[in-house]
């Protein structure tokens, strides 16, 4: 029995005689239905999917039946802001159905004796005792009530209620509903799971999409920085090239000149990494793969590193195959692959250190006439450098992954440089593997790639800014961009005109018929779009080559022919190496020139 620190309601039971508890174990006691309360608790099971509300109601329409009840329901605990707790009648049936969603008070109601208590409890009349239950209209001549368990403490409790002097709740009842609500508090902890679970599911939600959106706003910012970046080099390239030229009597500017070129080419190469690894992340830095010569495509990539490895007083070993090897490749793609790991061996490895770099392939003349399949080369780069702590190895090809070391060097780059090489020997359907014994060991690069084939072609010609002599008309509203481009083309013997709209370069061409316009296309007023258009049109430029200049290199994704009358396209702004292409293969229209 309950001590002297019981609430006022219980002790209110007790001394009136409310509670008849006791007598529930010797009543007569009506013989167990487990048929039919087994396929109730079956046909409940099947409810446990349905929103909460919906399968609360069904189980008390299944205590309300099994008890052979006149009302019944489930009363839940909660809590308000101000501390004071309730009950709420969250499912009702019978009688008392109109009453659903009901408050009663936690510490004045026959729910809250019953969990006071602890176990079940029958009342007698209750509506005598607790003013809760005036809005019940009928008489209630017993109410059983059942806690309903939980953790930590009770979900509330589970009653049911006779309004027929007749009818009278015995142990089976009891052992019924006691039945239900520990069902009920099973369905109640899945309910509660799953709520917490979808709450958790959705911070989850939230914060991938929120992550997903920080990665674009940094892709974003990242490609916009690369274009910022990207076109103030080319004005001061071109500009160093001219101021190269001019000063070539003087040995000091000419020294001083070459500091500030080398510095230039680095800047440069880290823009081209970050615009890379932005095209990368959208799946816009494709491979146009075709028949080239491999021992073309390492020469490139050694002529790329050649100062550095000057500068630095390396032992640059290279072995080719004494035999042409023939490839089926995005040379330039492949060619930058190679130039990066050869510029990191350069980068980290102290001066008058040892690079190598061997190429094993078969010689294409042993594969037999008719069979296409692919050969494997295999190209290692090996330095005696800084080397790479195996806590890092894992992980050398990660987006901006570098490493203690690289960070203290000026030259040491951004980290992303080893994942564009990644991408692009996947792209190639290659693999590339790196390994290190550790700090001060060195580090070997291995590329294999199934590219080498039996066709056979001539070795390229050697990489030249020589231009034969032709009349330029360069179309940009910014003057910058096209002052220190012009100087240069004109030391080498260009008759170059210069506009900053078009309407001064459709004036121009009526005394000045150039054999390339060079038209940047977003150009205030009238824009390249419409320029080159008006160009079509006059007979004195029927032959003008029309390249569009643009600094947005998302749009330029194949080598289909330019739209709107354009012969090709150059990425802004233009290098020499672009321009000399575009120049050289002037009778080509459906070529692409994506300079980095």
């Amino acid at each position: 029995m309950p001590g002297r620190s019981a609430s006022p309601a219980v002790n209110r039971v007790l001394r009136t005689g409310t509670l008849l508890t006791a007598e529930l174990d010797t009543r007569l006691r009506r013989s167990p239905a487990y048929a039919a309360e087994n396929e109730a608790l079956h046909a409940l099971a099947r409810t446990l999917n349905e929103p909460g509300t919906a399968m609360l109601q069904t189980l008390v329409d299944t205590a309300l039946e099994l008890c052979n009840a006149g009302s019944a329901g489930i009363s839940l605990r909660e809590h308000h802001d101000d501390q004071s707790g309730a009950f709420r009648w969250v499912a009702v049936s019978g009688r008392c159905a109109q009453l659903q969603g009901h408050l009663i008070p936690d510490d004045d109601s026959p729910a809250g004796v019953a969990l006071e208590l602890g176990s079940p409890q029958l009342f007698a009349f209750p509506k005598r005792q607790f003013d809760c239950l005036s809005v019940v209209g009928a008489d209630v001549t017993e109410e059983l009530v059942v806690p309903v368990p939980g953790t930590p403490g009770s979900f509330g409790a589970l009653w049911v209620m006779s309004h027929d002097a007749d009818h009278r709740f015995d142990s089976e009842h009891r052992r019924i509903l006691a039945s239900l609500a520990n069902f009920t508090c099973a369905a109640l902890t899945i309910t509660q799971a799953r709520a917490e679970a979808e709450v958790r599911a959705e911070e989850a939600e939230a914060a991938r999409n929120a992550l997903v959106a920080a990665e674009a706003r940094k892709d974003d910012f990242i490609t916009t920085l690369g274009h910022e970046l990207r076109n103030p080099l080319g004005p001061i390239d071109s500009a160093l090239a001219a101021a190269q030229k001019l000063a070539a009597g003087s040995p000091a500017v000419l020294s001083a000149l070459a500091v500030a070129n080398r510095q230039l080419q680095h800047l440069k190469r880290i823009v081209s990494d970050l615009l890379d690894a932005s095209r990368v992340r959208h799946g816009k830095l494709s491979v146009r793969p075709a028949h080239g010569l491999l021992g073309d495509i390492v020469k490139d990539a050694v002529a790329a590193v050649a100062e550095g490895v000057e500068q630095r007083q390396h032992h640059l070993d290279v072995t080719l195959p004494p035999y042409p090897v023939t490839v089926f490749a995005d040379a330039p793609r492949l060619t930058q692959v190679v130039s990066n790991l050869l510029w990191n061996a350069v980068k980290y490895t102290p001066p008058g250190g040892d690079i190598a770099l061997l190429v094993d392939a078969p010689d294409p003349g042993t594969i037999p006439e008719g069979d296409s399949t692919p050969r494997e080369a295999v190209i290692t780069v090996h330095d005696n450098g800084d080397g790479i702590e195996p806590t890092l190895l894992p992980r050398v090809f990660d987006l901006f992954m570098q490493s203690p070391v690289a960070r203290t060097r000026a030259e040491g780059g951004l980290g992303v440089g080893l994942s564009v090489v990644s991408y692009l020997v996947k792209a190639h359907q290659g693999q590339v593997a790196i390994s290190s014994e550790g700090i001060g060991t060195g580090t070997e690069v291995t590329l294999r790639l199934p590219i080498v084939c039996r066709s056979t072609v001539e070795h390229a010609a050697p990489t030249t800014h020589g231009i034969a002599p032709a009349r330029i008309l360069l179309v940009d509203d910014s003057d910058d961009a096209t002052e220190a481009l012009a100087t240069l083309l004109a030391l080498d013997g260009h008759e170059v005109k210069r506009a900053q709209s078009g309407l001064e370069a459709l004036l121009m061409v009526e005394t000045f018929t150039p054999d390339f316009a060079l038209i940047d296309i977003h150009m205030p007023g009238m824009d390249g779009h419409e320029l080159v258009r008006l160009l079509r049109q006059r007979a004195q430029c029927a032959l003008t080559k029309l390249v569009a200049l643009s600094g947005d290199s998302g749009t330029m994704s194949g080598p289909e022919p330019v739209a709107d009358g354009f012969d090709c396209y150059l990425i802004k702004p233009p290098s020499l190496e672009d321009l000399a292409d575009v120049l050289r293969r002037s009778s080509d229209r459906e070529g692409r020139v994506d300079g980095y």
